[in-house]
């Protein structure tokens, strides 16, 4: 039998390099996995809540009673809402911006 030849330096460095591009290449395809499920859940959740909130108020339109008014998602980000600020100071204009909800911290 014949001995192998001990792995050259160059070699050692490639294939850290290798790995190490590919350990990346992986963990931000899952990474991108994750965020497309949770926005296809958000998507699929206010289809729902839309869908119950206008059975609600075509039946409290029978009883008279004040419909509830539904949050559009601002286009291009469904995770933010937009908002108007008002001031109760007088010449002051309402500004209109956009909330985003903060990551909670563990």
């Amino acid at each position: 039998m014949e001995i192998p030849n001990p792995p050259t330096s160059k070699c050692i460095t490639y294939w850290k390099r290798k790995v190490k591009s590919e350990y990346m290449r992986l963990r931000q395809l899952k990474r991108l996995q994750a965020n497309m499920g949770a926005k296809a859940l958000y998507v699929a959740n206010f289809a729902k809540v839309q869908e119950k909130t206008q059975i609600l108020n075509e039946e409290w339109k029978k009883l008279r009673v004040q419909p509830v008014q539904s949050m559009k998602p601002v286009s291009g980000h469904p995770f933010l809402k937009k908002c108007t600020i008002e001031s109760i100071f007088p010449g002051f204009a309402s500004q209109h911006m956009l909330m985003r909800s903060l990551n909670t911290v563990a």
